[in-house]
């Protein structure tokens, strides 16, 4: 498993986006009054590069191999998960008396975008999508910069609160749901039919996830 998890792993696009995460990081550590819309792109930064690690070029003929999908994809992301968060996490600390003093909502902000990217590209290729991570990407990176930039309802809807007077509480809820949810709403299908036995099939063969 660890040298399939070294071989597949994607690292020039890994030490990009490490990178870009702990440069946007550094520069609303900056200024965080002014930059604080980039902290939201970080997030959305770490759910598409998340998801691009899922990506397989070569799914149809790898899709037809004795090594089940589920054993892939852990290879897949073995590495890949734990460098970013690890990017993320250390990227905050070095900045955590120059941002608002809510550290754990942050990390968490950047566990629940790696939640609901894996559930929403696991969930594509076990559906017999090759390459979903790439489109979702395009999709979670300018939707994050833009509700940070924007930040619409943020008294009762705050995604990335950023001043004392804002809801701190509601906005952690709203990630733990974020976090929990995802995996439950995107794998239920595949759980479902692993339910109902076999005979059902639910993607290529080897799709099929672990109940």
């Amino acid at each position: 498993m660890i040298r399939y998890a070294a071989r597949v792993a994607p690292w020039p696009m890994l030490l990009v986006g490490c990178g870009a995460v702990a440069v946007l990081v550094a520069l609303v550590g900056f200024r965080f009054t002014v930059m604080w819309p980039l902290q939201g792109t970080a997030v959305g930064v770490l759910a598409g590069i998340t998801a691009m690690a899922l990506d397989e070029r070569c799914a149809a003929l790898v899709d037809t191999l004795p090594r089940p999908l589920w054993w892939r994809t852990v290879g897949r992301v073995l590495f890949a998960v734990p460098g970013l968060l690890v990017i993320w996490v250390c990227a905050l600390v070095a900045v955590r008396d120059r941002i608002p003093p809510h550290l754990g909502l942050f990390v968490l902000q950047g566990c629940a975008a790696v939640s609901l990217a894996l559930s929403v590209t696991v969930a594509r290729r076990a559906a017999g999508v090759a390459e979903p991570g790439a489109p979702f990407a395009a999709f979670a990176i300018p939707v994050a910069a833009a509700v940070a930039l924007a930040r619409p309802r943020p008294d009762w809807f705050p995604v990335f609160p950023v001043w004392p007077t804002e809801n701190w509480s509601c906005s952690v809820v709203l990630w733990l749901v974020v976090a929990v949810a995802a995996p439950l709403v995107a794998l239920a299908p595949q759980w479902m039919a692993r339910l109902r036995g076999p005979g059902r099939p639910v993607g290529p063969a080897g799709a099929r996830l672990p109940g």
